[in-house]
């Protein structure tokens, strides 16, 4: 009797430790680095980013059914989310826009600085991913310049978190084309 309840334990213990959720952590894919000539290079421009306060908690959002949302509470960001996204934004608009210096801090608040704000960076029940927001873009007296709202939605080629995370990732890829491309007009124009 003494053997059957220690095999019971055992058995029990085991059988705990398999059924434990286990926690995934996922970042955005890095980018390659572009070289910048400095001597070709126009004023900079400092990148802050800012997320609705759902985003912030550290679980990849979820919409469900266009009013509910879910935060995973085992597949998080493996970095806070506002970091990510500049880190990913820098890289992409430096290489988009090779003639300008993209910076995430700046001792010096004597620069021209590109807002980004998130009202969703999520996942949505029927296989898309959402980002959402508005772009704000001022020289180095703070005064506006350009501003605009964005809406990309991709479809996720696969299920599951890893799936969403690469289509949020090329959703940032898009968001930046469309704010150089916008830049670059704007600069052409009136040398914004």
């Amino acid at each position: 009797m003494k053997k059957y309840w220690g095999l019971l334990s055992v058995t029990g213990f085991l059988s705990a430790c398999v059924s434990a959720p286990i926690t995934q952590y996922y970042r955005l894919a890095d980018v390659a680095p572009k070289a910048v000539a400095v001597s070709s290079v126009e004023p900079a421009i400092l990148l802050d980013i800012k997320v609705a306060d759902f985003l912030s908690a550290g679980g990849i959002a979820y919409l469900q059914g266009g009013v509910g949302l879910r935060l995973a509470q085992q597949n998080l960001w493996a970095e806070q989310l506002p970091e990510g996204v500049k880190r990913v934004l820098l890289s992409r608009m430096q290489q988009q826009v090779p003639n300008k210096l993209w910076l995430g801090s700046v001792p010096d608040g004597r620069i021209s600085t590109l807002s980004v704000s998130l009202t969703q960076f999520n996942g949505r029940d029927d296989g898309q991913a959402i980002l959402a927001g508005h772009w704000f873009l001022r020289n180095a007296q703070q005064t506006l310049v350009m501003q605009a709202p964005f809406h990309i939605e991709l479809a996720q080629q696969g299920e599951g978190y890893a799936a969403l995370v690469v289509a949020l990732g090329n959703g940032l890829d898009l968001l930046g084309q469309e704010i150089s491309h916008k830049i670059a007009l704007c600069t052409e124009k009136s040398g914004c």
